[in-house]
């Protein structure tokens, strides 16, 4: 059993916010031509701003490994590397939720505990011993509920 490793990577990119993009870049380039093309500094701090989100967006994914020694996320650029250790672990599930729950999506800590997310409605649960409640994103529900179950069956 020690050598089944699951890994998942996530990333933000959905069909909608390639839309909004287009749509924000088009709205720009729309007020440049009818400014003759004619740059202003709003204009060059909009295409700033708006080069910053898009290159935040391209960086942001979520890494997520479970294996022998526990659960193990990394979400660039906010956590480098964050494991929880099966001794840690009190309980775990995959649970359905909305993105109403945590706030929305990305690196969020609400009343419901902290989650890493990137898109979905499906998340691993950690409940962890000293109470802490962890919500890491999924795009694959079942196989990640079948890695957790054959770890739980191998008695970690």
């Amino acid at each position: 059993m020690k050598s089944k490793v699951y890994t998942e990577n996530q990333n933000f990119w959905n069909w909608w916010l390639i839309a909004l993009f287009v749509i924000i870049i088009g709205i720009q380039l729309k007020e440049l031509s009818a400014n003759n093309w004619t740059v202003t500094i709003s204009d060059f701090i909009g295409f700033g701003i708006l080069f910053a989100v898009l290159v935040l967006f391209l960086l942001m994914r979520l890494h997520t490994t479970v294996d022998f020694q526990g659960i193990s996320i990394r979400f660039l650029p906010f956590v480098r590397n964050k494991t929880w250790l099966w001794e840690q672990i009190e309980d775990l599930y995959i649970k359905e939720y909305s993105f109403l729950d945590y706030g929305g999506w990305g690196y969020r800590v609400s009343r419901n505990g902290i989650a890493y997310n990137t898109k979905g409605k499906f998340g691993m649960q950690l409940i962890l011993k000293n109470g802490s409640r962890i919500m890491i994103g999924t795009q694959h529900p079942e196989e990640l509920q079948q890695i957790i179950d054959d770890y739980r069956n191998s008695n970690i």
